[in-house]
């Protein structure tokens, strides 16, 4: 545990070039350089959230490691709905959202120049309680927390332990090969699927209904063109009006 530190992620991928174990897990009460997909920053004030970074060593190739993470957004839903009652959205690839804000997000990373040993950084924030004033004026509408949204304090302890419970679980799973059963509990919370989405990447725009997820972890859209296979990386996703939900 640190009380302060630029980033869980980039703490768990040095350990991992040290041939950590499988199951390393670092936890902080401040990022100062959190981040989250594409280069985003991810706003970390003091003791305000879970932040936390688990290390995997998955036999997977690294064209499956998507459907990792929506595992990993699985396990974070029961815990949060083990501790807190909330029952929370999934928004394909990688964010926790509660009444069309987001509460957290999953952050899987492969570290580059690793030692022989396969590696995959999972990072994940959960927000727990927020002062608003820290919160930038650009994300205060879209931003949310756990006490706000259940009304009582939040035990980050029971939460963070609930957690790394429903993390193994999961992993355990897919390990077996239980990847359709995973995903199908992933359908149950996702808030993406059966919508009009709007997919951004470097180089072109992606506009149509997102169907449903590989057993790759790759969301399917109906376009008027076809269907399009769509894998996270640098892609961001939106409903066509913008919001969430």
């Amino acid at each position: 545990m640190h009380d302060v530190i630029d980033s869980t992620n980039t703490r768990i991928a040095a350990l991992s070039k040290e041939n950590a174990e499988e199951g390393t897990i670092v936890f902080a009460r401040q990022q100062t350089a959190g981040r989250g997909r594409l280069g985003r920053q991810w706003v970390s004030p003091p003791n305000s959230g879970l932040y936390m970074s688990v290390l995997l060593r998955p036999e997977q190739s690294v064209g499956e490691l998507p459907v990792i993470t929506l595992g990993i957004g699985v396990a974070a839903a029961k815990a949060i709905f083990a501790t807190t009652g909330l029952r929370i959205g999934l928004k394909w690839v990688n964010d926790l959202i509660y009444d069309g804000k987001k509460l957290g997000g999953i952050l899987c990373e492969v570290p580059s120049g690793n030692s022989k040993l396969p590696a995959l950084v999972i990072g994940i924030g959960i927000n727990t309680t927020f002062d608003s004033d820290s919160i930038p004026d650009e994300l205060k509408e879209k931003l949310y927390w756990l006490e706000a949204a259940s009304g009582t304090e939040v035990d980050t302890t029971a939460l963070a332990t609930e957690l790394c419970f429903q993390i193994e679980s999961v992993y355990e799973s897919m390990k077996k090969g239980e990847i359709a059963k995973v995903l199908d509990e992933w359908r149950l919370y996702s808030i993406t699927l059966g919508q009009e989405v709007v997919c951004t990447t470097p180089s072109r725009e992606v506009r149509g209904i997102a169907l449903d997820v590989t057993n790759t972890g790759a969301l399917i859209v109906q376009t008027s063109a076809g269907r399009e296979e769509l894998l996270g990386g640098e892609i961001s996703v939106r409903t066509a009006h913008g919001s969430y939900t």
